[in-house]
């Protein structure tokens, strides 16, 4: 029993410390419940303290539910929201308006403000149009003027707390890169692999393909890593949000580059096993490997240029290669290599077009 408190404590030190130390989900965390507990008792104390509404339960609801991962998204979910509760006031004054009992106004009012909430402009805050009906009649507030005005100035002054807080304590700046070298450090060890199992004479392809598949989540990861930067950058009042955004532009470019050649190495995978088989003659088949690895250890070279920003093949390594290699597939007697490595070549040509090169 002893052990396991210490454990747990343990585990709680190290995790405060690594929000204090390190920019990860940790310090994410932290910092929204930081932001949230702001906003809440900020919106409180306005609403009870200065304006002494009563029932002022919508104002700190509202601020914590507009601290938002990013100011776009608390700007466009403040819109939303005020927008789901002016839209239950509605009701509840309509209903109450046309039924006697408390009962049955707050049934109809529930139903029609769960329907009305189904409209897609009100996304997950559709519910409170039914909720806010809800509580507006059977609290009375539906037959008061003056209520309803400050159910509504609750809200309003919620949000504008919860968007002011998202604003100007620690708004969140997302930086993009680190998915995207991810994905090119993936795509660059795939194909060397696929050179050394081509110089080893070992057809892996099976295992090639697959990871070439896994490869497609990289690439939405990586942009979406690169969505989040961008945004987090609009609007954002810290000099790193201006950074974070060029940064993501840079990343966007070489992202279009890498998504174009991860949906091309799993084509070459699939192309290179019957190249690689046995029924290729002997005499061709040592310097046919040979050609093959040194063309997919160059695209390899390519592919970590491109991810670092560097000039892409500047000796002109790649392209020789596939030179060499159409030589060898117009002087080869049999037809059926020259088409294979045909198809082949074509893969490679898309990957190196892909990368901003032409290859004659």
């Amino acid at each position: 029993m002893q052990v396991g408190v210490l454990e747990r404590g343990r585990f709680v030190g190290s995790w405060m410390v690594r929000a204090v130390r390190e920019a990860g989900h940790e310090r994410y965390v932290a910092l929204q419940a930081f932001r949230s507990t702001l906003a809440a008792v900020v919106a409180w104390l306005v609403v009870t303290e200065v304006f002494h509404f009563q029932q002022a339960f919508l104002a700190p609801y509202v601020a914590v539910f507009l601290v938002e991962a990013t100011l776009v998204r608390s700007l466009q979910q403040a819109v939303v929201q005020v927008g789901a509760v002016v839209a239950g006031l509605l009701v509840a004054v309509v209903v109450t308006r046309l039924v006697e009992s408390t009962t049955a106004a707050i049934g109809i009012a529930v139903a029609i403000g769960y329907f009305a909430g189904r409209w897609r402009r009100f996304g997950a805050s559709g519910i409170w149009v039914a909720i806010t009906a809800l509580l507006v009649i059977a609290t009375g507030a539906s037959d008061s003027p003056i209520l309803l005005g400050e159910r509504l100035a609750e809200t309003a002054i919620g949000a504008a707390i919860g968007v002011a807080v998202t604003a100007l304590v620690f708004p969140p700046v997302y930086s993009a890169g680190k998915e995207a070298r991810e994905l090119t450090g993936e795509l660059r060890d795939l194909l060397r692999d696929m050179a050394s199992g081509c110089r080893e004479g070992s057809s892996g392809v099976r295992d090639w393909v697959q990871r070439a598949r896994g490869i497609d989540s990289l690439v939405q990861r990586a942009f979406e890593e690169s969505r989040w930067a961008h945004e987090s950058a609009r609007m954002n009042p810290r000099p790193a949000a201006a950074r974070a955004g060029e940064w993501a532009r840079r990343w966007d470019r070489t992202l279009d580059d890498l998504s174009s050649v991860s949906s091309a190495v799993e084509e070459l995978a699939h192309a290179l096993d019957p190249v690689l088989g046995d029924d290729v003659a002997e005499a061709d088949r040592g310097r046919l490997r040979t050609g093959i690895a040194a063309m997919l250890d160059a695209l390899a070279e390519m592919v970590d240029a491109v991810g670092a920003g560097r000039e892409v093949d500047p000796d002109g390594t790649c392209r020789s290669n596939l030179t060499e290699l159409e030589r060898f597939a117009t002087e080869s007697d049999d037809l059926v290599l020259t088409a294979r490595l045909g198809a082949v070549l074509h893969t490679a040509r898309r990957i190196v077009a892909a990368m901003g090169l032409e290859v004659r």
